[in-house]
């Protein structure tokens, strides 16, 4: 066993060890708060459709372009309404910045299959 700073090489591991645990709860911990339960069957149903859009979008949408799609299943809904409840289910749609300079693009991308691989 070899000591450091008055710590043992098994110490110092346990401690690392640790370390990684709290981190990764922490992780847990946050995407946990962002991700809320659904509020209405409107909502299940507006994941369920933005996931089968993006799902045939595989290098993902912009929001403008997801929301002229919706908007042809629902009128009222709006652009900030879909970003929102993307936002909040974070293991399941990701943003993504493409391009450079003033060709930059913000993009949303279904990412639920990887979810399921790392869990």
């Amino acid at each position: 066993m070899v000591e450091t700073n008055g710590h043992s090489h098994e110490d110092t591991n346990e401690i690392n060890v640790l370390t990684v645990a709290l981190v990764n709860q922490d992780r847990e911990n946050n995407i946990e708060k962002r991700s809320q339960g659904l509020k209405s069957e409107k909502e299940a149903l507006l994941i369920g459709i933005i996931s089968t859009f993006l799902h045939v979008h595989p290098f993902g949408a912009n929001i403008e372009y997801l929301w002229s799609y919706m908007q042809q299943l629902d009128s009222k809904i709006s652009a900030n309404e879909i970003e929102m409840l993307l936002m909040r289910l974070p293991r399941m749609f990701k943003q993504e910045f493409t391009g450079v300079g003033a060709t930059l693009e913000k993009r949303w991308k279904l990412c639920a299959f990887e979810g399921i691989k790392t869990t």
